[in-house]
Formats: C-alpha cells, sequence, structure tokens
C-alpha cells in the first residue's frame, strides 16, 4: 500500500517526523537537565549529611548492595557506612567542600565526578585529604539511587 501525501497532509507529515526525530526521549520522561541538577543537588546533600551525621540521608538514597572503593584502599558496604556513621567517637567529619563536579546522564544510569577536600576524624585517626571521585546512580522507580561509588587520592601538583 502506498500513501500519497499533498497539501496540509504533506506539510503535517513532515513536521510530525521532524518532531520524531528532533526528540530524543518520549514526551513524558524527565529531561536530562532535571536529572543533572537532582544529582548534583544529592552530591551537595551528601556533603552536609557528612557534616551532619546525617545516617537517614545514606539509608535512603544508597541502594542495599552499594559499595565504595575508597580513597585508603578498601571496600566499604552500605551496611558499614551506616555504621561507621553512629560510631561519632571515633567518626566525624569537621569541614568537607566538593568542586568540578560534572554529571553525565545515560538513560537510566548517571555518573558524577568531583573533587573533594575534607577533614575527618576516621576510624578514630584524623585524616585531610584531597580525593578524586566517582559515583554511579540507576534510576529505578523510587528514583535515582547511587549504587557505587570509587575514590582515590587527588595528585598533588
Amino acid at each position: 500500500m502506498r500513501i500519497t501525501l499533498s497539501g496540509r497532509g504533506l506539510v503535517a507529515g513532515i513536521v510530525a517526523m521532524t518532531i520524531t526525530v528532533i526528540s530524543p526521549r518520549p514526551a513524558n520522561s524527565e529531561p536530562q537537565d532535571d536529572s543533572i541538577a537532582w544529582i548534583t543537588q544529592y552530591e551537595h546533600d551528601a556533603a552536609a549529611a557528612d557534616l551532619a551525621g546525617d545516617v537517614s540521608f545514606y539509608e535512603k538514597n544508597l541502594a542495599d548492595d552499594w559499595s565504595d572503593g575508597m580513597s585508603n584502599g578498601q571496600f566499604q558496604t552500605k551496611k558499614e557506612l551506616i555504621s561507621d556513621l553512629t560510631d561519632r567517637a571515633n567518626n566525624i567529619t569537621f569541614h568537607e567542600t566538593l568542586a568540578n563536579i560534572k554529571v553525565r546522564v545515560y538513560g537510566g544510569a548517571a555518573v558524577a565526578t568531583y573533587t573533594e577536600t575534607y577533614d575527618a576524624l576516621s576510624s578514630g585517626k584524623r585524616v585531610a585529604r584531597t580525593i578524586i571521585t566517582t559515583d554511579t546512580f540507576v534510576k529505578s522507580g523510587d528514583g535515582w539511587k547511587l549504587v557505587a561509588a570509587h575514590s582515590s587520592s587527588a595528585a598533588h601538583p
């Protein structure tokens, strides 16, 4: 079967095809800029949660199987992080700043990279350093969840 369009039908057909080609996502999906803004805000909120010792922030926003490759060369699970955060006598953040946050969204996955400078008590030892971090997020029915993190000591020029 062959369909022939003329006049207004041709123009409407071209407009409909152009909109379909230009639009990279379904009309009812969340714009990528909203995801970038949410994840950027998440990173700032996580730093604030560290300073406040807010365990509930991580209970809510980390995937249950979250893992962190820490800058000290060890892995940490969500359960271990929550335990550390509740031990305020040996684990407390005194100062934390983030810089150079960049977020890239790939449909239902996203990666955030940034530089973090902190001064903290970790397992009873004072630690002050600058690290680079990559956070990996996955979007599910509950919204974005942090599923993995990895940090390394930043190079000193």
